[in-house]
């Protein structure tokens, strides 16, 4: 089915795309009546961005009176990496005419396969911005809401033929920051990640892996902790625990995320290492209130805001067409260097 757009609609009314755009707008360079026309038309040719204002407007308030809702799904975590996405989120819903019902999951619930009590209301999509058990997603899947995840666990495919998926690129971002650290003359290189926590983070560690041997340089895997681990390594003791479980200190640490490289930071500061001049180190995410810490943290940005539009615009895209294969879709990244990747050997 093709989506209706502004030129189908003028076609349709025999008038000019700039007028009907005006209508859709609620311009005041446009008749009533003839709003009244284009927006009737819109809506019965299934035309998708109608304000439930400029439907009210025009005698259309038994379809915009009520509300839709979106839920969002999210763990309890403390990272303030969700915040700009989840007001991405909030505009583009609200741009659509769509409610924002944003739940939290506490570990509890998410073991005794507790769904939050918005689900047995009338709900028109699910966005899930954490990785979830299987068990756990597959009771949010059975309740045949449309769904789009943000990231997926290691083994994409026990999701992917039932709904979409919206990843960050994390191979060759972490694969380029990776080789500019092997380029500065840097061979013993460690890693920190939980990768077996989701589809992101094992990117990331290939991409880690994939700089190293392209260069030639074999993997030590006595500094690297890829393991899962409780909190999987967003708690400092379990970083801390890492580090001392090297048997050295590596020339240069590649993080999974910000929160981790802060954390390792931290630590070597406390031991008296420094950074860079000692150890470089890298992170993910670019999430702004950590890399304003010294020294600035090299990272991969993340268009955290455009993330959130993109999750609800993929939403949007399967209700309209729930019947089109189920798509994985990879959201581009930079890769920013800074002073924290700089050591000179």
């Amino acid at each position: 089915m093709k989506r209706v757009t502004i030129q189908d609609i003028a076609r349709e009314l025999n008038l000019s795309r700039n007028t009907v755009s005006k209508a859709l707008r609620d311009s005041d360079q446009v008749s009533y009546e003839t709003k009244c026309m284009v927006i009737k038309k819109a809506y019965e040719m299934g035309y998708t961005k109608l304000s439930p204002a400029v439907l009210k407007q025009s005698g259309l308030s038994t379809v915009s009176d009520k509300i839709k809702t979106v839920v969002v799904l999210l763990k309890r975590e403390i990272s303030l990496f969700w915040n700009s996405i989840i007001m991405g989120i909030s505009e583009e819903l609200n741009r659509c005419g769509f409610k924002l019902q944003l739940n939290f999951i506490s570990e509890e619930d998410e073991k005794n396969l507790v769904l939050p009590l918005d689900l047995e209301e009338d709900v028109s999509g699910i966005i899930i911005l954490s990785v979830f058990s299987q068990n756990y997603i597959e009771k949010i899947l059975k309740q045949n809401i449309p769904t789009v995840f943000l990231d997926a666990p290691g083994n994409v495919e026990t999701i992917a033929h039932h709904s979409d998926i919206v990843l960050c690129e994390g191979i060759n971002s972490v694969k380029a920051i990776t080789s500019d650290l092997i380029s500065r003359g840097m061979k013993k290189i460690g890693f920190i990640g939980d990768i077996t926590y989701c589809r992101t983070i094992n990117d990331r560690y290939q991409g880690y892996l994939k700089a190293l041997e392209e260069a030639g340089i074999e993997a030590d895997n006595s500094i690297i902790a890829a393991h899962h681990v409780k909190n999987r390594y967003y708690a400092a003791e379990e970083v801390e625990a890492a580090l001392d479980g090297f048997p050295y200190i590596p020339e240069a640490i590649v993080c999974a995320n910000d929160d981790i490289a802060l954390d390792v930071i931290r630590y070597l500061k406390s031991r008296g290492v420094s950074v860079p001049g000692d150890v470089a180190v890298t992170g993910y995410d670019d999430i702004e209130d950590l890399t304003r810490a010294e020294p600035f943290l090299a990272t991969v940005r993340v268009p955290k805001q455009r993330l959130g539009r993109r999750l609800v615009q993929q939403l949007m895209w399967r209700m309209q067409y729930p019947d089109f294969p189920k798509e994985i879709v990879i959201i581009e990244v930079q890769v920013i260097f800074r002073e924290s990747s700089k050591k000179n050997i």
